[in-house]
C-alpha cells in the first residue's frame, strides 16, 4: 500500500518525497505525524509544489492540495480516471494519467480537462524551458507550452513509457524495455543504450546524475544520458 505522510515541510508519498520545490525519492519515511490531518484517498502515486502549495495525484482521480503540507483538501479533478503523474512550470499545474488523462490548475485548487490528443495511458510528465512533456504507453509523447494546446511527438518507439525527467539541459524518458530517450527540447527523441532490457520505471536528476530504477534491483546510472552504468542488487537511496 502506498503511503502517505509528511514530517514538517518534508511530504512523502509512497517512495517520493517533495522538500521545498526539490523533487527525491526515498526508501521509506518514519510515519511519526498524526494522521488526523490526512485525505481520506491515501493511494497516491506522485506530488510536486509550486507557488507554495503542495499538490498530490493518485487512483480514482484523486487530487489534495496543502499550503504547509499538514493539512490537506481533496479536489474535484473533473475526470473520472486515476491520475500518475504531476508537474508545476509557468504558473500552474499539469498532471496526467491513464486514458489520455490530463487537467491543469493555476492555484491546485480548481482544475480544467485538457485534450491530450491520446487515449494512451500517460504516465510521466516533467516540466523544463518552458515546456512541458507527457509520456505513456504505445510509445506516447505529447508536449505543450501552455498546458492547454498538446503536440504529438514521434518517440521512435510502441513500447510503454514510464516517467520522464529534465536535467543538464536534457529531456530524459524510460520505457518497459530498458530503452532511454532523450531530446534537448522535447521535440526530437533518439534512443540510446541503457545497457538492460529489463522495465525501468523511474527516473530522476540529482547532482549532476540520471538515474533510472527498474525491475530486479535495477539502477542504472549516467551524467549525460547517453553513456550509462549499471548497478544491480541494490538501489540508489534517493530515486
Amino acid at each position: 500500500m502506498t503511503r502517505f505522510t509528511s514530517v514538517g515541510i518534508l511530504i512523502a508519498i509512497g517512495s517520493w518525497v517533495v522538500a521545498a520545490s526539490t523533487s527525491v525519492n526515498a526508501d521509506s519515511l518514519d510515519n511519526r505525524q498524526p494522521r488526523n490531518s490526512w485525505p481520506q484517498t491515501n493511494h497516491f502515486k506522485a506530488l510536486t509544489q509550486g507557488n507554495g502549495t503542495y499538490v498530490a495525484v493518485g487512483p480514482g482521480a484523486a487530487i489534495c492540495s496543502s499550503n504547509d503540507g499538514l493539512s490537506w483538501t481533496q479536489r474535484n479533478t473533473g475526470t473520472p480516471f486515476s491520475l500518475y503523474a504531476i508537474a508545476y512550470g509557468s504558473g500552474f499545474f499539469v498532471a496526467v494519467g491513464n486514458e489520455g488523462a490530463l487537467v491543469t490548475s493555476l492555484d491546485g485548487i480548481s482544475w480544467t480537462t485538457r485534450d491530450a490528443r491520446t487515449d494512451e495511458r500517460l504516465r510521466g510528465i516533467a516540466y523544463a524551458n518552458g515546456v512541458f512533456v507527457a509520456v505513456g504507453y504505445a510509445g506516447t509523447i505529447r508536449t505543450s507550452e501552455d498546458g492547454v494546446r498538446w503536440t504529438r511527438r514521434n518517440s521512435g518507439t510502441t513500447e510503454r513509457l514510464q516517467a520522464v525527467t529534465f536535467g543538464s539541459g536534457t529531456f530524459v524518458a524510460v520505457d518497459w524495455k530498458g530503452v532511454v530517450l532523450t531530446s534537448t527540447k522535447g521535440t526530437r527523441w533518439t534512443a540510446r543504450d541503457s545497457g538492460v532490457s529489463t522495465r525501468l520505471h523511474n527516473i530522476t536528476y540529482r547532482d549532476g546524475l540520471f538515474v533510472a530504477s527498474g525491475c530486479d534491483g535495477i539502477t542504472i546510472v549516467s551524467g549525460d544520458a547517453c553513456a550509462w552504468t549499471l548497478h544491480k542488487g541494490h538501489s540508489l537511496r534517493y530515486l
